[in-house]
């Protein structure tokens, strides 16, 4: 049903990145097998890499001694390029959504590695609460939920737009049933408005 839904989007190339509940019961497997991706895709002025931070049976998140190794070869092999990093988990706890008991248990090395290697975007979830973090030149945008039940503090659904030109990375909140792309200064700000029934 989900491969059902995506299919009805149309654009040049999609990118998936799996979540804890993706990896449930042997779900890793179906995983893959409906949303096979690279790692790694250029498309233009950027690189895109997928971070791998879901385990089987697990809610924390892991990236891996492997992994972060691969992403710094990878990252230093595109310098010229924008770079965007597409991950699950948060790297850096999310204000409202209570104690963190379901972190990246290497965060601290993937930050590191994102950092030096000067990352523009890193994208992420998994908290349901939309957020983002500057540290250094890197933005750290978290999308909040756009079909779960569990929002986080006075959310409604919503999904993030990212525009993105080989200048400037500016990313946005769209709440469902609102006309308005919100920036995420007034998000972090706690100047958002929901929407009124007259404005959907």
């Amino acid at each position: 049903m989900a491969k059902q839904a995506l299919d009805t989007i149309k654009c040049r190339r999609k990118i998936f990145c799996s979540g804890n509940h993706d990896y449930r019961s042997t779900g890793y497997l179906l995983f893959k097998e409906f949303f096979p991706n690279k790692p790694v895709l250029k498309v233009d002025w950027a690189v895109f890499v997928t971070i791998s931070t879901a385990r089987p049976e697990r809610n924390e998140g892991e990236v891996g001694h492997r992994q972060v190794l691969s992403l710094e070869q990878t990252f230093s092999k595109f310098r010229r390029l924008r770079k965007i990093a597409i991950i699950h988990h948060h790297l850096i706890q999310v204000p409202d959504t209570g104690p963190d008991n379901i972190p990246v248990v290497d965060a601290g090395d993937t930050l590191r590695c994102i950092v030096e290697r000067k990352v523009n975007l890193v994208l992420g979830g998994h908290r349901h609460r939309p957020w983002r973090w500057n540290v250094g030149r890197t933005q750290i945008v978290h999308a909040g939920t756009l079909s779960s039940e569990r929002t986080r503090g006075f959310y409604a659904h919503a999904y993030n737009i990212i525009d993105a030109s080989k200048d400037a990375i500016n990313a946005g909140l769209k709440i469902v049933g609102s006309k308005k792309v919100l920036k995420f200064d007034e998000v972090v700000k706690g100047r958002v408005k929901l929407p009124t029934i007259s404005e959907t």
